[in-house]
């Protein structure tokens, strides 16, 4: 099951990696940058786990509640 949350955070994280393969070519000349998406993708997988990590307990709450309405 994935929303369409966990697919747009999954793709942005997919294009800051690629993003940050290209610089990582020319390390001296593009440090800061390289700092810069490195934050950004350290954001983007704890967005990525934290919001899959909630669901996670959501989804199985949510089946567990149904059993008692029944």
């Amino acid at each position: 099951m994935s929303s369409e949350y966990e697919h747009n955070v999954g793709q942005l994280l997919a294009e800051k990696r690629a993003a940050l393969e290209e610089l990582s070519k020319d390390k001296e000349k593009n440090a800061g940058k390289i700092a810069q998406l490195q934050l950004e993708i350290d954001a983007l997988e704890s967005m990525y786990e934290n919001y899959n990590l909630g669901m996670n307990v959501f989804r199985r709450a949510q089946g567990g509640r149904a059993g008692l309405r029944e």
